[in-house]
């Protein structure tokens, strides 16, 4: 079976009332294993294939590359290597296959039999001719466990080296930040979040905001304004969120690229281009669905479990920890080559519990590197930075990387 089936994200097809009505039904109709969070409107199609091909039979489709690392496709990915045997997966990725096309592609052969254990990762040539490259065992294929990632290069990725640490989510609360439009149900066009934001304080109720565009490492950059506590704002948001995530001392990432993470102690609000981290002490007591479906979702502890966990462990420790050189690699691990940072990654970046004396050791040099940032916003901070790295890699136990 070939195909080229269509790739329609979840916003773009939510956007459409063709398209989600379709979702709905392909939803209700329960034919489908493989539809997880904004699963691509490719994922069913690649199932169906699977599930109409005879026994031995072939599948093979030209998807998103994607298909290889993003969170939706996590357990088609699993269907695939566990059930199935893909046998080659052709790596498109930076090879522009169709001339309207703004995403990369790969195409996997998947045979209806019992799986194996290796597979053959291509590559298109100069003369634009696929030809094999090398062997992966699915050992070092799949990446990761918990997210299925693939690993489609020679490079070793120890996604389970550090099974046996906690994870950040084990200490914070994790969440993106609120949307600040208004919600196409109820309020559907009535404001843009333009409409809410100001570069001054003004008599309209405001809190102060920012997005990602507005941080770098352990500095924020700009500071506006956003409309909070009015009749629109933030009752009629796509995603209010709820106001105790802004109002305790968190850190905060970036969600494309490089992980970039700040530090806020001034109750800063922020929108969905920036991730929360919490500490679960900070949240006793709150109450509410966002909280609880997280808990039920991605936690291994009670909550009063990791109550307690978060008392081990101070915010700056943390945070120098996540900007340190090996976070990256650890981040990496958990997403292969994808670009996006999900909430779920940062969740699940293991984090050695160390000494107080130890901990002490980094956030002193965090504590540094802000007074530094904040004297002269463009000042080098290498040698402090280098000197969390070195502790990092001995909580790590490693020499470097």
């Amino acid at each position: 079976m070939i195909g080229n089936p269509p790739y329609i994200s979840a916003p773009t097809q939510l956007a459409n009332k063709f398209l989600a009505e379709q979702r709905e039904k392909i939803i209700k109709s329960n034919n489908y294993k493989s539809l997880y969070q904004k699963w691509d409107l490719y994922i069913p199609f690649i199932e169906l294939g699977l599930n109409l091909n005879c026994q031995n039979g072939i599948t093979t489709m030209i998807v998103p590359f994607p298909l290889t690392n993003q969170l939706y496709a996590k357990i088609l990915r699993k269907m695939i290597v566990k059930e199935n045997n893909m046998f080659e997966l052709v790596d498109l990725n930076g090879t522009k296959i169709f001339d309207n096309a703004t995403v990369s592609n790969c195409i996997p052969f998947i045979k209806k039999s019992a799986p194996k254990d290796k597979t053959w990762i291509s590559h298109i040539n100069e003369n634009l001719e696929i030809r094999k490259s090398f062997e992966q065992p699915f050992s070092a294929f799949v990446q990761d466990e918990k997210t299925q990632v693939w690993n489609v290069t020679q490079q070793k990725r120890e996604a389970n080296k550090y099974s046996d640490f906690n994870v950040l989510g084990d200490f914070c609360y994790v969440s993106y930040g609120l949307r600040p439009n208004s919600d196409e149900k109820t309020a559907k066009g009535e404001f843009k979040k333009e409409d809410l934001i100001s570069n001054v304080k003004d008599n309209i109720p405001r809190r102060k905001y920012i997005e990602a565009k507005d941080i770098e490492k352990y500095k924020i950059n700009r500071i506006r304004y956003l409309e909070y506590g009015t009749e629109r704002s933030p009752e009629k948001f796509t995603r209010a969120t709820f106001d105790e995530l802004y109002n305790h001392n968190k850190i905060m990432f970036n969600v494309l690229g490089d992980l970039t993470g700040t530090f806020d102690d001034k109750k800063l609000i922020h929108n969905h281009s920036l991730i929360a981290c919490v500490l679960w002490k900070s949240l006793k007591g709150i109450e509410n669905k966002s909280i609880a479906s997280s808990i039920k979702k991605f936690s291994k502890y009670s909550r009063s479990k990791m109550e307690k966990l978060s008392e081990t462990v101070d915010l700056k420790y943390l945070l120098g920890i996540m900007n340190s050189k090996y976070a990256s690699v650890l981040l990496t691990n958990l997403r292969g080559g994808d670009y996006h940072i999900y909430p779920e990654h940062i969740r699940n970046i293991p984090i050695p519990v160390a000494t107080p004396a130890r901990q002490q050791q980094i956030i002193a040099l965090v504590d540094k590197i802000l007074a530094m940032k904040k004297r002269d916003s463009s000042v080098d901070t290498t040698v402090p930075e280098e000197k969390i790295d070195e502790l990092v890699y001995k909580l790590y136990e490693i020499n470097n990387i």
